[in-house]
C-alpha cells in the first residue's frame, strides 16, 4: 500500500519538484560566491584573519533568511500535493480501500515524507560543493550536513502542519489560515480591550509577541525555523 502513495505523489510532483530542487542545491554556492579568495579583506599580516572571518560571517548573513523561507516553502508544496488527487476526486479513492481513515493517511504522510529527502540531499550535495570551493580562515568552518540536517527538520514540520490543515476541504485550510492571520493582525486588540474594562495589569501585555516568542524559540515547535542557519561558523 505505502509503495503506490509514494508513486503517486511522486507522480503528482516530479517536475514541479525541481525548482525546489536547484533552487536548494545553488542556494549553498550562492552563499559563498566571492568568499574565501586571498584579497577578499584586503587586510595585512595578523589582522587579516579575523577581518576575513568577520566579513565571511557578515556576508552570510544576507542568506541566512532563505534557507528556512526555502524550508518551509518546499514543505508547503509537498503537503498540499499530497492531498490533491484526493480533493479532485472527492475522496472517493480513500474510501474505497479496504483500511482505515488513519492508516491511509498515515501512509500518505510517509510518503510525502521520504520524498522530502530529496530536496535536502540536494541542499547537501550543494552546501559540500560549497564548502570545498573556498578556503576558510583560521577559526571557521564548513557545516554542511548540519545545515542539511536542519533544513530537512524544517521541510518535515512544514509539511507535518500544512499537511494536517489540507486533510480537511479547502474551506476548512481557509479557515485555519485566516484564524492564523487573524491572531497576528488583531491579537493584541484583547489586552487592549481588557485594559479598558479595567484590567490595567494587561496593559503591556504584547498577545502576540508571547505567542511568537514561546512558538519560535526553544523549546517551541518552531525553533528550527528560527535558530542558526549557518553553513560557515565559528
Amino acid at each position: 500500500m505505502y509503495q503506490p502513495m509514494l508513486f503517486v505523489h511522486w507522480k503528482q510532483v516530479r517536475f514541479a519538484l525541481i525548482p525546489f530542487l536547484l533552487a536548494a542545491f545553488g542556494l549553498p554556492l550562492l552563499v559563498v560566491q566571492g568568499l574565501g579568495g586571498p584579497d577578499m579583506s584586503g587586510a595585512t599580516g595578523a589582522a587579516a584573519g579575523p577581518v576575513m572571518a568577520y566579513r565571511v560571517i557578515a556576508s552570510y548573513a544576507f542568506w541566512t533568511p532563505f534557507f528556512p523561507g526555502l524550508a518551509a516553502a518546499t514543505g508547503i508544496f509537498l503537503a498540499l500535493s499530497a492531498w490533491n488527487w484526493d480533493h479532485q476526486a472527492k475522496h472517493v479513492y480513500a474510501l474505497s480501500l479496504p483500511v482505515p481513515r488513519w492508516q491511509y493517511a498515515l501512509l500518505k504522510m510517509g510518503a510525502g515524507a521520504a520524498i522530502a529527502i530529496l530536496p535536502a540531499v540536494a541542499l547537501w550535495g550543494g552546501a559540500l560543493l560549497a564548502s570545498a570551493s573556498v578556503t576558510l580562515p583560521s577559526g571557521l568552518h564548513a557545516y554542511p550536513t548540519a545545515l542539511a540536517l536542519r533544513f530537512l527538520a524544517a521541510i518535515l514540520l512544514a509539511y507535518a502542519a500544512f499537511f494536517a490543515a489540507a486533510a480537511g476541504t479547502v474551506r476548512t485550510t481557509l479557515w485555519i489560515v485566516s484564524a492564523a492571520l487573524a491572531f497576528v493582525l488583531f491579537g493584541n486588540l484583547v489586552p487592549q480591550i481588557l485594559t479598558a474594562l479595567g484590567f490595567e495589569s494587561f496593559a503591556r501585555v504584547d498577545l502576540v509577541g508571547a505567542v511568537g516568542e514561546a512558538l519560535a524559540r526553544m523549546p517551541g515547535p518552531f525553533e528550527v525555523f528560527t535558530g542558526k542557519w549557518m553553513l560557515i561558523d565559528v
